[in-house]
């Protein structure tokens, strides 16, 4: 029997990773692994106990049973947020190193039932969701927006609805801009926010069709049928055959 166990999930990821130069990456890679470490112990959060996946410019983490989402997110929101932010300021005033390069990191937290089990990693819509929400177009348009800033957060709606609409705590519910995520043909309603921006002042770009309804155009040949209007005529086309009512096309 499969087993499930409501986990709170954090994935970061770093902006342009790939436009740096290898020494770049290699300090950029420590340097997020850093950050995350130290805003963890700044709110004692037992980093450790974490189960982690690293990508190269990204981490994703699945956190403890204990002490549990009630206690775990508003702790994430506020405190571990505003001590990452800080951090990740204090990694880009380092201009004096060679392979220095400045870090902007996308934040992604969601909450709910996970397999742990899995042979490759967490199977599961709940493992896939935080992702697609971190490297989705509103996420991205945010930093863009906002260029000071070097850090943006995105939560799924679960994490608002129970653990941030409710109040009290911080950011506050207004301070999250609504937006839809549509990535990879999954559509996910998702909360922005930016520290020390107002996020409300961006201009959100329209969530891209997912193409899970759209039609596929008719192939070549296919036997469908095309009608064009053209100055009055009607011109009829189906696969190789093209019958014309165009007097002055049939002079010719």
């Amino acid at each position: 029997m499969v087993m499930h166990d409501y986990r709170v999930l954090l994935t970061a990821d770093i902006e342009n990773y790939g436009d740096r130069t290898d020494a770049q990456q290699r300090t950029l890679q420590s340097g997020l692994i850093g950050v995350i470490e130290t805003a963890a112990d700044r709110v004692q959060l037992d980093r450790a106990a974490w189960s982690c996946q690293v990508g190269g410019d990204s981490l994703t983490a699945v956190l403890p049973a204990e002490p549990g989402p009630l206690v775990t997110i508003p702790l994430l929101l506020d405190q571990f947020l505003t001590e990452l932010d800080m951090a990740i300021a204090a990694h880009n005033s380092r201009r004096g190193d060679p392979t220095w390069a400045r870090m902007r990191v996308r934040l992604a937290i969601h909450v709910g039932p996970l397999q742990l089990d899995g042979a490759a990693g967490w199977p599961g819509q709940h493992a896939v969701q935080p992702a697609r929400m971190r490297d989705s177009t509103p996420i991205r348009a945010a930093l863009d927006t906002f260029r000071d800033a070097d850090l943006a957060l995105i939560i799924s709606r679960e994490v608002f609805r129970d653990y941030v609409s409710q109040g009290p705590g911080r950011p506050r519910p207004s301070e999250f801009l609504e937006v839809a995520v549509a990535e990879k043909r999954q559509e996910y309603p998702a909360y922005l926010y930016v520290p020390h921006f107002d996020v409300h002042e961006m201009e959100v770009p329209e969530p891209s069709p997912s193409g899970r309804d759209a039609p596929s155009p008719p192939s070549p040949g296919s036997g469908s049928i095309t009608n064009k209007v053209k100055r009055g005529d009607i011109l009829f086309a189906q696969g190789d055959i093209n019958v014309t009512r165009d007097s002055e096309r049939r002079k010719k």
